[in-house]
């Protein structure tokens, strides 16, 4: 019934853009992107890496429902595959996020989102998922050709492995970034984020901090834009064996945006889909497959 409630809900996210009557007509962009990944890990005593690849395939629209007022809906999919000596350890994840929205063109937007996801995890000697649920605020502001965002929320995981019985995590997540446009078509960015989940049968503590940056370009007289963007992220858990342990994950993707109703990178920033879904996610958790 759960994966059924999830299936629904992440339907429902992404027609509601489109759906919608509106003021204006939907603008949004289809992209995908793969590349290089790699896990390091270090538990107090010891360190080794895994090397692989990785992609991400993104679906997002947004309409004005009033001259102030709009929605936006994301679709996700990422999946990462590792090489643990011939043997894969891989995580294929899904999400949806609705975003509500008051923005004010050229000046700022504030406002909420929720948004759901489940990892499906699997190593050569275990296999779980993890439906994963957020809440949160959020906002730009603009300044030229300057864009400030930040996202802050609750977040709520609850993993399940072989055993008949599931396990819940809470925490909170903060996510900042800095968007800078070159020209209305090149856009530069950097990004930061940290996020904190407790695990109480372990009497443990996930704390992951994420850095990432970015380029996107898109072709003159053409609906499509090019990026390349690295992501980092580093998981330390507390208490969880006699030594602090820590898992490091990186990724860099290249790939490819089509877009819908949009003039200019800029145009989507300041008016069309600009908002992000959560990328969620946990060192531990994708690379052990639940315990």
């Amino acid at each position: 019934m759960k994966n059924q409630v999830m299936a629904l809900g992440a339907t429902l996210l992404l027609a509601a853009p489109f759906a919608t009557p509106a003021l204006a007509d939907p603008s949004g962009f289809i992209s995908i992107g793969v590349g290089p990944a790699g896990t390091e890990f270090d538990t107090g005593s010891d360190t080794f890496s895994l090397d692989g690849y990785a992609l991400e395939a993104l679906l997002s629209g947004s309409i004005m429902l009033t001259p102030v007022l709009g929605i936006q809906g994301d679709v996700q999919f990422t999946s990462r595959t590792l090489d643990d000596s011939g043997d894969d350890i891989t995580t294929n994840s899904f999400d949806g996020a609705l975003h509500g929205f008051y923005r004010e063109a050229d000046k700022f937007l504030v406002g909420g989102f929720v948004q759901i996801g489940r990892d499906d995890l699997s190593n050569p000697v275990s296999e779980g998922t993890i439906d994963r649920a957020y809440v949160g605020g959020e906002a730009q502001v603009y300044f030229d050709n300057l864009t400030l965002y930040g996202q802050a929320g609750m977040q709520q995981f609850d993993l399940s492995s072989n055993s008949p019985t599931s396990i819940g995590l809470n925490g909170w997540f903060a996510n900042a970034e800095v968007r800078y446009f070159l020209t209305p078509n090149l856009r530069i960015e950097a990004r930061a984020g940290f996020n904190t989940l407790d695990f109480e049968i372990l009497s443990a503590t996930f704390d992951t901090v994420t850095i990432g940056a970015g380029v996107e370009y898109k072709l003159e007289s053409l609906p499509i834009s090019l990026f390349a963007k690295y992501d980092y992220s580093t998981t330390s858990a507390e208490a969880l064996m006699s030594d602090d342990a820590t898992v490091g994950n990186h990724r860099f993707l290249v790939g490819a945006r089509f877009a819908l109703g949009e003039d200019s990178l800029l145009d989507r920033d300041r008016s069309g889909a600009s908002l992000r879904p959560v990328q969620g996610g946990n060192g531990f958790l994708e690379t052990f497959g639940g315990f």
